[in-house]
């Protein structure tokens, strides 16, 4: 009877051991890492007019490549996609909210409400553009509004940015 209980004691730990050693190796190769909601780009088909009135009231909505604008001709919001992919053993919904954390700084307002984490960065450029950067899972959206004429934004353009941006966040999280 001992020396079945010593043969069950020792099958056991064999047993045990060879788990921790697998699952120390699933962990170490990024198995365990989480990809993140998206595979690929959404693109513009996520966005028609209706998301853009906050900003631009009459907007004509046209894709390049990844990136989309909607314009009236005198206002423009730019929308571009970055997708983060799992590194390793870190996730690309990790790996995106690094980067939004390293990007903030002095010039950068958090944004609650909007997407999964965003940022707001105000310039002092021609055309005063703002530039909203937020995450959703393991993609980037960097928002832009900018007066093509040169002057100041008009007034509203910039909470209407923050709308469209929660607008389009919400849409990706659905």
């Amino acid at each position: 009877m001992r020396r079945l209980r010593r043969i069950v004691l020792v099958s056991a730990a064999v047993v045990a051991a060879v788990a921790a050693t697998g699952l120390g190796m699933a962990y170490s190769l990024g198995l365990f890492a989480e990809a993140g909601r998206f595979s690929s780009v959404p693109g513009c088909g996520v966005l028609d007019p209706s998301v853009f009135a906050p900003v631009v009231t009459a907007a004509k909505v046209e894709a390049d490549g990844d990136n989309c604008t909607a314009s009236d001709g005198s206002v423009q919001v730019n929308v571009g996609y970055t997708l983060v992919t799992k590194h390793g053993t870190v996730g690309g919904p990790q790996l995106a909210s690094r980067y939004l954390t390293a990007v903030a700084g002095g010039d950068t307002e958090k944004l609650d409400g909007v997407g999964d984490q965003a940022i707001r960065q105000r310039t002092q450029a021609i055309g005063a553009p703002q530039v909203i950067s937020m995450r959703v899972s393991n993609l980037i959206v960097v928002l832009s509004v900018v007066n093509l004429g040169g002057g100041d934004l008009p007034a509203g353009a910039e909470e209407g940015l923050v709308k469209v941006a929660a607008a389009l966040g919400t849409r990706l999280a659905g």
